[in-house]
């Protein structure tokens, strides 16, 4: 039992010096212009995705995901999102300084309601995603929240009032 728990503790030992070693070699590239590598951006994601869980309300949206809510989110959207997360019909490009923003109208998302309006609202750090919570209401964080979660299947109804 004292080879496991010296054993255990040797690996952990030596995998923190090496890590330590490649940041401090400066073997990591922190360049805006380069493609961010798959296990950085997947690594990344992991520690976003569990961050978000934990802090996120645990409440379900307060706001109906009615067909006038659900335009009122898509015209926050428009105004505030598409920018970087693209148009319904319309995806957008990637800005090599970031990682690749999701694609809402394309992939969905697999964040719930209550994640998505934490995140708009608080921002995600080293990802290009600002913070809004200070240009919006929480009414209106929670119809951009409906919106986002429902953008992949949108009713007709709402496209059209959007892109009013």
């Amino acid at each position: 039992m004292k080879l496991f728990i010296l054993g255990f503790f040797t690996v952990i030992a030596v995998f923190s010096i090496g890590a330590v070693g490649f940041l401090k070699l400066g073997l990591a590239e922190v360049q805006a212009d380069v493609s961010t590598p798959a296990w950085e951006g997947r690594l990344h994601r992991f520690a976003t995705q569990a961050s978000v869980r934990r802090s996120a309300p645990k409440i379900q949206n307060p706001i109906p995901p009615t067909d006038e809510n659900l335009t009122a989110g898509g015209k926050l959207f428009l105004n505030a999102c598409a920018g970087c997360h693209g148009k319904p019909g319309k995806p957008a490009g990637n800005n090599p300084e970031y990682l690749p923003p999701p694609k809402f109208f394309q992939a969905g998302t697999q964040y719930s309601e209550p994640e998505l309006f934490w995140i708009v609202k608080h921002g995600v750090r080293r990802t290009g995603m600002s913070t809004y919570g200070v240009f919006y209401s929480d009414d209106e964080l929670w119809t951009l929240a409906a919106f986002v979660k429902r953008a992949k299947d949108l009713p007709p109804t709402v496209l059209a009032g959007i892109q009013k």
